[in-house]
Order: C-alpha cells, then sequence, then structure tokens
C-alpha cells in the first residue's frame, strides 16, 4: 500500500509539471512562431500562454482528481477490510487461545490450563487443595456400550461436578475418566467436597435411554503440607487416588507420606528381589510335620526365605505380597519346587518316606502349563510323585472348571493336594465335597485359641470331623504347647506342625537335627 501510495505520488507530479508546465510553454511558443504571432500588449502574451496551459492541465486535473477519489475510496475500502481482517484475526486467536485452554469433549480446562493455573496458586496462596478423581470402573462402560456412549458419559459426568462442587473450586480435565479439582476453600474442607461428589455419583447417569451407575476414588492433597508446587501436589494427590482404588473405589484417602514410604520400601523391595534369584539371596527352610499320635516325623514343608544383603532376613509376610504383585512370584515358586525335590530326593537316602509339602501361588494355579511343568520336575529331581504335597488356598478351589482341571491333571500324576489355613478365607463347601483334595490344614489361628476360648475347639472339631468324613487327612499348624497337641490328636488330628516340634529350619541343620545321612530307612 505504501509503495502504490508513494508511486503515485511521483506520477501526480510528473503529470503536473509535464501538463502545466512543459507543454503550455513548447504550445505557446509553437503557436507564435507558426502564425508569427505579435502582440503590443503584453497581456496577450498572457492570455495566450494561459489559454495553453488551460488547454493542457484541464484534462490532467480532471484526470487527477477523479484518481484522487479513486484512490481514496480503495484506500477507504482497504482500511475497512484491514479491520475486518483484524477482527477476524482477533476472534481466531480468542478461538485458538480457547481451544489451548479447554477440553474439546467437555468444555472443562484441560490439563495443560490446569499447571497454568496451579502453578499461579501454589505460588499465590498459603492454602490449596487438590482433589485428583478416577472414575471406577469406566472402561466395562466403554467396551459394552462403545466410544460414543462413552464419550456422552464423560459430558454427563463433567456437568454433574460443575453443579456439585461449591464456590471457590474449579473442575478441570485431566484426561481420560480423570478429572482434577482445585478448591480454594480452607483444606479441611477438602473431605466435605470429596464426600459430596461420592453422594452426588449415586445417581445414575442416562445415556441413549440407559442409566448407568458409577462411582470414584478420590485422592487429595494440600498446599503446603502434601508439596510446594504443581508437580509434587498432582502426583501426591494422584498417588492417593490409587490408594482409595486399591480399597474397592467409591471413597477418598488423604494423602499420607508414611503410606508413600512404605509404598517407596516395597518399590524398592520389588527391585531387589528381582536380583534375588539371579545372586543366590533366597533360602528354603524347612519345617517338620510329624505324626501326632507316635510323634514320628511324616515330611517337611519348604519354606522360601529372602537373605537380603543390607536387611538382612525379610520376614515372608514383607516379601510375598510384593512378588505375587509384581508377578515374581512365578519364579520364586519355580525355583522352590525344583531345589526343594532336589533337596528331600536326597533326604531319602536316609528316610525314602519322606514327604514334602511346597505352596503354589495362585499366579502358578492359573498357569495353564503348571501341571505339565511339576511333571518336569519330578522327571528332572526323580522324586516320587506320591511324596508331593501342593498347598493351596480356599479361593483357588473357588473359580471354574478351569481350576477343576489344573487339579484333576495334578492328581493324575500322583500328587497329593492339601487346602492351606483351612477355615480363614471363603470356603465352597459344596464344591469341597467333589475335588480331588488329601489334606485339610488347620490354620494356626485356631490352633492358638483352642485352648484359651472354648467355642474355638468346637470349630476346630468340626473341622476335622468334616475333613475325616470327606477321607482327608488333618494337619494343624501353629502348634506350640503339649497340651495343643494332645488335645488334637484327641480330636482326631492326625498331624501337626509348629515351633513344640520345630522352626523352620535350613537344610544343614535338619540334617544335623534328624540324623539325616545316616538315619535308618523308617517304614
Amino acid at each position: 500500500m505504501e509503495l502504490a501510495t508513494q508511486t503515485y505520488k511521483y506520477k501526480r507530479l510528473f503529470l503536473i509539471i509535464t501538463f502545466v508546465v512543459i507543454l503550455p510553454l513548447i504550445a505557446e511558443e509553437s503557436l507564435i512562431r507558426i502564425y508569427h504571432l505579435e502582440f503590443n500588449n503584453k497581456i496577450w502574451y498572457s492570455l495566450l500562454g494561459t489559454g495553453t496551459m488551460l488547454l493542457f492541465s484541464t484534462p490532467v486535473f480532471i484526470y487527477l482528481f477523479r484518481k484522487a477519489d479513486k484512490t481514496a475510496y480503495s484506500l477507504q475500502k482497504q482500511l475497512v477490510e484491514n479491520k475486518e481482517i483484524q477482527q477476524k484475526l482477533t476472534l481466531t486467536n480468542i478461538e485458538l487461545d480457547y481451544n489451548a485452554n479447554h477440553d474439546f469433549l467437555t468444555g472443562l480446562q484441560n490439563r495443560y490450563r490446569l499447571f497454568r493455573v496451579l502453578d499461579k496458586m501454589t505460588a499465590e496462596r498459603s492454602e490449596l487443595a487438590i482433589l485428583f478423581l478416577d472414575l471406577d470402573r469406566f472402561k466395562s462402560i466403554n467396551d459394552t456400550m462403545g466410544h460414543l456412549s462413552g464419550d456422552k458419559f464423560i459430558k454427563l459426568v463433567s456437568m454433574r461436578l460443575r453443579q456439585t462442587i461449591p464456590m471457590g473450586s474449579q473442575v478441570f480435565r485431566h484426561g481420560g475418566d480423570e478429572f482434577v479439582i482445585l478448591s480454594e476453600l480452607p483444606n479441611s474442607r477438602a473431605v466435605e467436597i470429596a464426600q459430596h461428589i461420592l453422594d452426588a455419583f449415586k445417581e445414575p447417569f442416562e445415556v441413549n435411554n440407559t442409566f448407568l451407575y458409577t462411582s470414584a476414588s478420590i485422592g487429595i492433597s494440600h498446599l503446603p503440607e502434601h508439596g510446594s508446587d504443581s508437580v509434587t501436589l498432582l502426583k501426591n494427590a494422584d498417588r492417593a487416588m490409587y490408594r482409595a482404588k486399591e480399597l474397592g473405589g467409591n471413597t477418598y484417602k488423604v494423602f499420607s507420606q508414611s503410606a508413600e514410604n512404605e509404598e517407596l520400601k516395597k518399590l524398592m523391595l520389588e527391585n531387589d528381589l528381582r536380583n534375588a534369584l539371579e545372586t543366590d539371596q533366597l533360602l528354603i527352610h524347612y519345617q517338620p510335620v510329624v505324626n501326632l499320635a507316635t510323634g514320628r516325623l511324616k515330611s517337611f514343608e519348604a519354606l522360601v526365605r529372602w537373605k537380603h544383603p543390607e536387611l538382612g532376613l525379610v520376614p515372608p509376610g514383607e516379601f510375598i505380597p510384593v512378588a505375587e504383585r509384581s508377578g515374581l512370584i512365578n519364579d520364586i515358586g519355580t525355583w522352590v519346587l525344583e531345589s526343594a525335590c532336589r533337596q528331600v530326593k536326597e533326604w531319602h537316602s536316609a528316610n525314602d518316606n519322606l514327604g514334602l509339602a511346597v505352596n503354589v501361588s495362585i499366579r502358578q494355579f492359573k498357569d495353564p502349563k503348571f501341571p505339565v511343568f511339576v511333571k518336569d520336575v519330578l522327571e528332572i529331581t526323580q522324586f516320587p510323585a506320591h511324596l508331593l504335597i501342593l498347598e493351596i488356598t480356599e479361593s483357588m478351589m473357588l473359580n471354574d472348571s478351569e481350576s477343576v482341571r489344573v487339579i484333576e491333571e495334578i492328581r493324575s500324576l500322583g500328587i497329593k493336594l492339601a487346602i492351606d489355613d483351612f477355615g480363614t478365607g471363603y470356603s465352597s463347601l459344596s464344591k469341597l465335597g467333589f475335588l480331588p483334595i488329601d489334606y485339610l490344614k488347620i490354620d494356626r489361628s485356631f490352633t492358638m485359641e483352642m485352648l484359651t476360648h472354648e467355642p474355638m475347639q468346637s470349630i476346630v472339631q468340626t473341622i476335622i470331623d468334616m475333613g475325616r468324613n470327606l477321607d482327608m487327612e488333618l494337619i494343624a499348624e501353629g502348634i506350640e504347647e503339649v497340651d495343643q497337641s494332645t488335645l488334637l490328636a484327641q480330636c482326631g488330628c492326625q498331624f501337626g506342625q509348629g515351633y513344640l516340634f520345630s522352626k523352620p529350619l535350613p537344610a544343614e541343620e535338619i540334617e544335623i537335627t534328624y540324623n539325616l545321612s545316616t538315619l535308618l530307612k523308617v517304614k
């Protein structure tokens, strides 16, 4: 535009000089010479000059005036267009800014906006509560009704959250089925807000004429107790939310540093446990099982132990749950079964009737290849199948036909099965009568209280009678007193184990204690 205006100025100046100055002078001089004009009065020369100038300049000025009007109109039109473009750019920038800061589906402020707002709040405020919300079972809604219905459901959830949270709070969509609420109210009111949200979710959501129910798991963190920056506060609220989800959902949890330290300890244990097998940190201790009537040794239960290079002997109650959660229990169970079979097979040179009991985790039990693996171990170690007892929990026999198939395959090998800690879990007595179980192990909690709590003795007697009626043998755990052993024998329990007879011992001490290298064979 500026270049065109500048060009027009030079063109106008050229036209004026040419048609107002130069051409009139040339025309006037030419007329005088051609027609030999001579005037006595100089005024005629002025009139001639003025006439020739008007003759040439009038069209030029008319042209310039029209050109000026046209240029002015073009400039005015350009200004209007520029203003319209500016307005469109402004609206576009507003739209882009809105889209950058808001979730497309719900219209809520998004994760990017959340961090900007949270950064500002943590810098300016002395108190702030962060509520991290995750919907329970949303995946099943998505899978069964489709993603379009899932999107509608998320929209309804966002609307209900907006209606539920009090003034002084903001709700953001963190992503997926996760939402974050920032509360500027006193931190003590955060649990009140969380409970209001849980109550609000008791009402169903209607999607495509179908009523859907859901609940939420909510984690809460506070400024400044649980962090001073947005990343830490969100992370801690997220951790608290997962704790709420581990409790079954439909609840809230406030972040706890002590609980987080416990989780960190478990994580460290998991990392160390991965190297324990490779570095020979795992050990097997053996606890004898004796005949309560004769006191004769019947078998050993193989119990895994972990000798940590820094922590020392880690209790099984600490690392077994970690192994189960991480999936390492399969590798550990594999090693225990094969190692224990090799060890007790060696002791058969002194007592070829010694049995071996090994615990089986639910992960191992659910592996379709588990029976084949057990068969391979027996072949490799040459351990007699009829002397091996695999201990399973009550929950393993509750499931389906697959559990029955695994049990039947194991029993077809000649291996015995025992239900460990019987009476402490959920028992399906109807299934118990149809499964080929050889032993019931009475949990130590019954054994420990049967002398001091008379009703417990009746429960133990009932378990023993039931087992014998089902043609099963009974093994009582946790026997520590002679009176316990005597009473159990009188009730009809055949076998027992516990500190009264021996605590779990490493293989070297077992050999010395029971003289397994030279003991005459027991018939």
